[in-house]
């Protein structure tokens, strides 16, 4: 197999559970998947330790003191980079012909824009870049030529499930979530919970802003907002379900009444394989699917009294324009100072529905426009949680 055939890879947030399963089926395919740029933020000897195991030829990392470090602790010299410049040299490199999206924030809006201007492949596993930015990636994308692949399991889900169709041939589509921590809870338990009980989530290990925002389902109003972007569907056509089993993770439903779904291990390096090496199947880095095992599958509806911020991610996707980029800003600040125990728990979702209803939607037009309501929506969510320290 000739070079040609090898994917020529930059990570952005290499060392995050992303990432670090990314570079887990990179070796399980090494005929394939080729490393070229990594960039990764705080975890200074994990990437130290990627980058002797992969040696990429640009790094970057997030300081420039970083910078100094890791060029003094390296066993070989790559070109560094640092900041959100560095972001953008790893992106852009000519070398690199995929981009896997996996830094968190919105300070992989730039990169990932700009790697879909390039004309590049781009595995995006970086929610803000579709919620808050998604408008201008479709622009980005018409204008490069390139691709775009989600690396969220409903979203590659429903991209092997929607399978180019388009979205008039679709009655629903519907993805799948766990219900987190609080999904048989009553209203009273769930208003008074604390950060370790909303930490505690029974199905997925992930970082604490992401734990979070199962626990108040907003993490599945953001894929919800996700799947209309990716799939050009309407907030109607965008249904959720409850299902604790986490196996089946989207399905879609046809006109004639009849649904596909599908099936597969909740293991992150499923959706990764499939977007780096689609439209190729090749042998999974994750053991085959035991259907000889007996199991149960249950399925419900949300709740949207008990679990009010998928409701307002619905409000926002209609509203359109920058109201998902006020919601997720809003949604960031609460969820720190939940976190940070300067708010309870259901401060959350008062303080994003304050600043939706505080901040006007306008069109999006522009990376420096959308970034402007962000910081906009984080002035007046940090005002409301001021006045609202428990």
């Amino acid at each position: 197999m000739g070079s040609a055939d090898v994917r020529r890879l930059a990570i952005l947030g290499s060392t995050g559970s992303i990432g670090t399963s990314t570079l887990a089926v990179v070796q399980a395919h090494p005929e394939r998947l080729a490393i070229v740029a990594l960039a990764a933020g705080r975890n200074l000897e994990l990437f130290r330790q990627q980058c002797e195991r992969f040696r990429p030829a640009y790094v970057s990392v997030a300081e420039a003191g970083d910078a100094g470090w890791l060029r003094s602790s390296l066993n070989y010299a790559p070109a560094i980079h640092f900041g959100t410049e560095g972001l953008l040299a790893c992106a852009l490199q000519s070398e690199a012909d995929t981009l896997v999206a996996a830094v968190v924030g919105a300070a992989g809006l730039a990169s990932t824009e700009a790697a879909l201007r390039a004309g590049h492949r781009v595995c995006v596993a970086n929610k803000e870049a579709l919620v808050v930015g998604g408008e201008l990636m479709h622009l980005a994308l018409q204008a490069g030529g390139g691709e775009l692949l989600p690396v969220d399991s409903e979203h590659a889900a429903l991209h092997q499930l929607m399978a180019g169709r388009s979205p008039q041939l679709v009655r629903e589509v519907r993805i799948t979530a766990s219900g987190g921590p609080f999904r048989d809870w009553s209203l009273e338990r769930i208003q008074a919970a604390t950060v370790v009980e909303a930490l505690n989530h029974p199905t997925w290990k992930m970082g604490p802003k992401i734990t979070i925002d199962s626990a108040t389902l907003m993490n599945k109003g953001l894929e919800v907002i996700e799947a209309s972007v990716l799939f050009g569907l309407r907030p109607e056509q965008i249904q959720v379900t409850l299902h604790p089993q986490s196996q089946v993770h989207a399905m879609v439903g046809f006109h004639d009444g009849t649904y596909q779904l599908q099936v597969c291990a909740n293991d992150m390096k499923l959706p990764i394989q499939y977007a780096l090496l689609y439209p190729e199947r090749l042998d999974g880095p994750v053991p085959t699917y035991d259907w000889n095992q007996a199991r149960t599958w249950t399925f419900g509806p949300p709740d949207l009294e008990r679990f009010p911020c998928l409701a307002l991610a619905y409000a926002a996707l209609r509203v359109g324009g920058t109201a998902p980029a006020i919601l997720n800003a809003a949604n960031e600040e609460a969820v720190a100072a939940f976190l940070a125990g300067r708010i309870g728990f259901w401060g959350i979702q008062a303080c994003v529905a304050q600043t939706l209803d505080a901040v006007p939607s306008e069109p999006a037009r522009d990376l420096a426009q959308v970034m402007d309501s962000d910081s906009r929506a984080r002035s007046r969510a940090r005002e409301w949680l001021d006045r609202h320290i428990t």
